[in-house]
């Protein structure tokens, strides 16, 4: 199984360091199969050292990593340049997370190093003027993720989505954006999806699952859902 194409519906889960890596390719075998049924792209984001393996071992999915130093090769040391992340197979890389946050311009350097590397960008923003902050700097994808829903287990109403998700079509339409947070219930993806975002994810409601590859299952099914009951709505 080969890792399809980026594009929409989407479905990110971000193990950040809470697995090791047989527990890491479980759940991403579970995604790649649940993401070939369902039609549904699978992003996997993995500390840089499993990059590699993850990629090896399941090739159905797109890895990215979970950040990237803006370093021009030279003598650093125990910095990660985006070529390394190249050289180890990555497909992207994600900048900006609550947990990692960069100064606006670590943030566009690190972009454009990306990009000149080949490297799919996921680019998080926590309001409406963030997120049109990074349109001309032309990021893969915007992943909107309002810092008060991080982590949130409870279910709630995301009306922004058509308005933003319609304002960067009309600027870039390019941009691939993806709305995160609290989604911690297969419902929640499908009312993100079903509001007109092109992607979502979950770690969360994935892995702390009684079953985190059932879970998997569950969220991918949900995101097509919620895509193509958004695509049957009156425009």
């Amino acid at each position: 199984m080969s890792a399809p194409a980026l594009q929409a519906p989407f479905f990110e889960i971000g193990p950040k360091n809470l697995l090791r890596l047989p527990e890491i390719v479980a759940v991403a075998e579970a995604a790649a199969s649940a993401g070939e049924r369902h039609g549904v792209s699978v992003i996997l984001t993995v500390p840089t050292a499993l990059i590699a393996p993850v990629r090896t071992a399941v090739p159905g999915v797109l890895v990215f990593a979970q950040g990237v130093d803006d370093d021009e090769p030279g003598g650093s040391v125990a910095r990660v340049l985006p070529e390394a992340l190249a050289d180890a197979g990555a497909h992207g890389v994600m900048l900006n997370h609550d947990a990692s946050p960069l100064a606006p311009a670590e943030l566009e350097r690190a972009i454009r190093r990306a990009q000149e590397n080949d490297l799919m960008t996921m680019v998080c923003a926590g309001d409406d003027e963030s997120v049109m902050g990074l349109v001309d700097l032309a990021p893969t994808i915007v992943l909107y993720e309002p810092p008060n829903l991080i982590g949130s287990t409870e279910s709630t109403d995301r009306p922004w989505i058509p308005e933003i998700d319609r304002t960067v079509a009309e600027r870039a339409p390019d941009i691939l954006m993806m709305h995160a947070g609290g989604v911690s219930r297969p419902d929640d993806a499908f009312v993100i999806m079903r509001a007109g975002a092109r992607g979502t994810g979950s770690t969360s409601g994935v892995l702390r699952a009684e079953s985190p590859a059932v879970a998997a299952e569950e969220f991918i099914a949900a995101t097509r859902r919620g895509f193509d009951a958004h695509r049957r709505s009156p425009a």
